[in-house]
């Protein structure tokens, strides 16, 4: 009877553990579903299209929380300013890291009726700076390219910290990657950042991209370079948000398992 009643005992405490544990999970998975949804709200809600520029966007992170993190933000009346930033890993702590990353980009400085629009390779050389200086524990770095666009003359200017090239996409021409060198943020203090300006003409689209989306855009290879899938080359003489629509689709029919899914970032402009 002594064993019964020891056996009973010993099943009640695991019931109620694993009621417990249940119950953390489901908490767990609530708290970082909200996460997820605060972090939307620092994502632009709506994008500066006009008759000459078309933009276009795709988010997808690989849990709740997203390690990727974009803007599109009007600096002034005749430039706008764009980026996309990846922290290493995904999950919360690099859900955390993007939140530091939004709030550390400074477009431009502003003082009393003057202001001062920051280039593409000082906002990533600051950027860095308060990185380092902030000493984050774990490890933790980022990836990062910025653009800056004068919407008057279609000049646009990037820079880069170990992130992928943008693509530029030429109505007659091999699309070709915007290169500019830049070491990964939050390692070295003292890294030099260069950036590139190109002229961009009616017809013309970049696309700018994380890590996570390589596998449906472009790779690089030592023999052949730099190159684009063949099912992204396929279709890069599309609309802008027709590519949008392909690239979204291939990755919805991907059979991945969920381990193996990177968080997901695409942004797009469109010269008309």
């Amino acid at each position: 009877m002594v064993g019964i009643t020891k056996n009973m005992s010993e099943k009640v405490k695991e019931l109620r553990e694993k009621h417990i544990t249940s119950d953390m999970a489901e908490n767990l998975e609530q708290q970082l579903r909200m996460a997820g949804l605060v972090q939307r709200d620092f994502l632009p809600k709506t994008l500066p299209d006009n008759k000459n520029l078309k933009w276009s966007t795709l988010f997808k992170p690989a849990e709740w929380v997203s390690g990727d993190i974009y803007d599109v933000a009007r600096v002034d009346e005749t430039h706008i300013a764009f980026y996309i930033a990846d922290a290493v890993g995904h999950s919360m702590p690099a859900a955390l890291l993007t939140m530091f990353l939004k709030q550390a980009i400074v477009m431009r400085r502003t003082r009393k009726n003057d202001y001062y629009i920051f280039s593409p390779a000082e906002v990533i050389s600051n950027l860095n700076k308060r990185m380092t200086e902030q000493k984050l524990s774990g490890q933790q770095f980022a990836t990062c390219c910025y653009c800056l666009l004068n919407t008057e003359t279609l000049e646009l200017t990037c820079a880069r910290a170990g992130h992928p090239y943008p693509i530029l996409i030429r109505q007659g021409q091999e699309p070709q990657q915007i290169e500019t060198r830049g070491a990964l943020l939050g390692i070295f203090e003292q890294t030099d950042y260069h950036e590139q300006t190109i002229q961009l003409e009616p017809g013309d689209r970049l696309i700018m991209y994380s890590d996570g989306t390589e596998p449906y855009i472009a790779d690089f290879d030592e023999k052949k370079g730099f190159y684009l899938k063949e099912n992204f080359s396929d279709i890069s003489n599309l609309k802008l948000d027709q590519i949008f629509a392909r690239i979204e689709e291939a990755i919805e029919n991907e059979k991945i398992m969920k381990a193996e899914f990177d968080d997901i970032t695409v942004l797009g402009l469109e010269i008309s």
